[in-house]
């Protein structure tokens, strides 16, 4: 049994964004321009409050306030509202189970939110598989054992749209036909390590989860290179909706990554210009014309203790020695399945 690390959400839309948002769209973010829609917060506790109460109007509010600064051409915003409420209605009704059975109620409610969380920037048709609305269900939705069925329809309505398209556009023509039967499995393996792992993204908001997938997908492939939490989510993720510091606090109280020690990966990430800064701000005398690799040798043994310090308060994390190998099998995993996420999106959703 999995319990959230937040609160429940604050039953207004404004109240939820709580002021972070931009000075003319309070749910956008501020670091981002307006016309681009990044929400500036996690919005999927709301979203999930919201949908299990079966609300369209709240969803159609939240559609309307991400894209008011950039709703399109030519409709008054009485239109825009009336279709993003058409919108949200179709996603609250649509039935999820005609291609993902076995769920549980938690599996569709999430599924539900994600549609929403990507409608403010997708259609839901054969082009959505040209970007990385796949690599983000994949991450949101990894925890839950989903079934694909009738995946023939599936196909076969994926291969007549790329062979269509490619008539006419030579980018679609690159694109080899799927065979029968060929869409990977969604739910993940049944293995301990994996199992464990999954359990604790499960407590995760679903912005901070796809934050959570990012990270471990990076530190999995590549151990020797530390890195912040900030540093390790993708832009993809935080379109849809992220508070960095507040998700990377949330992680860290999971278990998953811990504080790095690793002091030669991180040095590794400096630039030579970097470790030259640093060991002239440290009192320690370099020459320009050293490299790279003598400069982090003489930072590290001059400077080792400071270097702790930085890489401590820098935020650098490591994954948790106990997850390691739940952490290679949730990469395998996530790898595996945006195939079928993809085709799913385009032809499997019924809100399109």
């Amino acid at each position: 049994m999995t319990t959230s690390l937040l609160p429940m959400p604050e039953p207004d839309l404004l109240a939820f964004a709580a002021g972070q948002g931009h000075p003319d769209y309070p749910c956008l973010s501020r670091t981002h321009a307006p016309a681009s829609c990044v929400p500036c917060a996690d919005f999927s506790p709301w979203l999930q409050d919201r949908s299990a109460r079966q609300d369209v109007e709240a969803l159609s509010e939240y559609l309307y306030r991400v894209r008011e600064a950039n709703p399109g051409l030519g409709e008054s915003a009485e239109r825009l509202r009336a279709q993003y409420g058409q919108l949200a209605h179709r996603i609250l009704t649509t039935p999820l189970d005609r291609y993902l059975q076995d769920g549980n109620e938690a599996a569709y409610l999430d599924l539900r939110v994600v549609l929403v969380m990507l409608a403010v920037h997708e259609g839901f048709s054969g082009f959505i598989m040209t970007g990385e609305a796949a690599d983000f269900v994949a991450s949101v939705m990894a925890p839950h054992a989903l079934a694909v069925c009738k995946e023939a329809e599936l196909i076969e309505a994926r291969n007549e749209f790329v062979q269509e398209m490619a008539k006419e556009m030579s980018y679609w023509a690159a694109w080899p036909l799927l065979e029968a039967d060929s869409l990977p499995m969604v739910a993940p393996p049944e293995k301990p390590a994996l199992r464990r792992l999954l359990e604790l993204l499960l407590t995760l908001p679903l912005g901070a989860r796809a934050h959570a997938v990012d990270a471990i997908r990076h530190l999995s492939a590549h151990p020797h290179v530390p890195k912040t939490l900030a540093s390790l989510s993708r832009y993809d993720t935080r379109k849809r909706g992220l508070d960095v510091t507040v998700s990377s606090r949330l992680i860290l109280a999971t278990g998953i990554v811990v504080p790095a020690t690793d002091l030669d990966g991180w040095v590794g990430t400096w630039t030579r210009r970097d470790l030259l800064g640093f060991l002239t701000q440290s009192g320690v005398g370099a020459r320009n014309s050293w490299g790279k690799e003598r400069l982090a040798e003489v930072a590290k043994t001059e400077c080792a203790e400071l270097l702790q310090l930085r890489m401590h308060h820098a935020g650098v994390v490591e994954l948790a020695a106990e997850h390691v190998e739940g952490a290679h099998l949730l990469r395998e995993h996530v790898e595996a399945t945006r195939e079928c996420w993809r085709v799913w999106l385009a032809f499997g959703t019924g809100v399109g």
